[in-house]
């Protein structure tokens, strides 16, 4: 089988790419080439090298190219599928779109989210969010391209993937090594979520790629087991041998004290539990990898020559997505802080005559 990759040099597609070559699959690559050198299967694949937003270039490299299968890993705007719709209709059997379970925070979001979360074919989506609203869009693009002119889309899903070289778990086992054995979370800890182990992700991208029942429709995609943020990190702690105590901030507090755009794993108000019932009924998937295999998988893949800043998200370091110093100085602020504010509350009701 002839796999093009739209990507291919990151997390999802180093795995994906692995997993093919391991198949005996061929596999082109399509990327800007800066990362190239970095990959273990850097002679086994061919590369194309490009940016698919030179559209001019991009048409020219696949105007005579046929595969069996594109995958694209990353596509964040609407235009770039139109773009890669109009160069590969006709010349493929089947294109699967790299989306996001995002797509189900709809407008409806702030109000109500039901659990667990449908495989619908299409989501409402706030504009507000606008990772979660183009990837939207673009299920809204392909599924009305597959309904008027039968091309061969495939949507999949996942929800926070978890594995070797992803910076979620990576966090948490890193705080916990340096020693920082106090963990700041925002909110109560008590919000469920269902994160996917890389392998378990990969399993259906290999299932979509044969599934022929899969063309246009989109597929929900995490793992089995529901955890709390609160137990997840005790799950970590507990991998590393180590103990832990939860410092939980009331999520409004923190909002306001930390920049927005800082990184903090799995901040989430609501739980997320996503309905699995499609993906494993009409693709055959099984998630195999349990919450603590995976963590475990990750720690005893831990690089020597780690560093937070150039993690997977942060290549080249440009941005301070963590500061430990900056959650150490929270902690502290907060917990010397309770005891003053119980000292005010039980005052204030003392001289109002409330308290028994």
């Amino acid at each position: 089988m002839d796999v093009l990759i739209i990507g291919g040099t990151r997390f999802l597609g180093t795995h994906l790419t692995q997993a093919l070559l391991r198949s005996n699959q061929k596999v082109t690559l399509f990327n800007r080439g800066t990362r190239r050198n970095q990959v273990p299967f850097y002679e086994e694949v061919e590369w194309l090298t490009g940016d698919r937003h030179d559209e001019e270039k991009f048409h020219s490299t696949f105007e005579k190219r046929q595969f069996d299968v594109v995958i694209d890993t990353c596509a964040y705007f609407p235009e770039e599928v139109e773009s890669a719709v109009e160069v590969f209709r006709g010349k493929i059997g089947k294109y699967i779109f790299t989306s996001s379970m995002a797509v189900a925070l709809n407008k409806e979001v702030d109000e109500r989210l039901v659990l667990p979360i449908p495989n619908r074919r299409l989501f409402d989506t706030a504009a507000h969010n606008s990772y979660a609203y183009n990837k939207s869009i673009i299920e809204e693009f392909l599924v009305d391209q597959f309904d008027r002119t039968g091309f061969p889309f495939v949507s999949l899903r996942p929800t926070e993937i978890n594995g070797p070289g992803e910076i979620r778990e990576w966090y948490y086992i890193d705080r916990i090594r340096n020693g920082r054995q106090k963990i700041m979370i925002p909110g109560s800890g008590e919000n469920l979520f269902q994160p996917g182990f890389i392998e378990d992700v990969i399993q259906a991208f290999l299932l979509a790629i044969v599934k022929e029942n899969a063309i246009g429709e989109c597929y929900n995609l995490c793992g089995d087991e529901i955890i709390s943020l609160n137990d997840y990190i005790k799950l970590v702690a507990e991998v590393l041998g180590e103990r832990v105590k939860i410092i939980n901030i009331p999520y409004s507090i923190y909002r306001q004290l930390v920049p927005t755009k800082y990184f903090f794993p799995f901040c989430n108000k609501n739980s997320f539990i996503v309905d699995l019932s499609k993906t494993k009924n009409e693709l055959g998937y099984q998630p195999e990898i349990s919450i603590k295999d995976g963590i475990r998988k990750s720690f005893e893949s831990w690089p020597d020559d780690y560093n937070r800043k150039t993690s997977p998200f942060n290549p080249t370091g440009e941005l301070e997505f963590i500061s430990y110093d900056l959650e150490d100085a929270l902690i502290s602020a907060w917990e010397k802080e309770l005891p003053a504010m119980y000292e005010r509350v039980n005052n204030e009701l003392l001289t109002k005559g409330m308290l028994i």
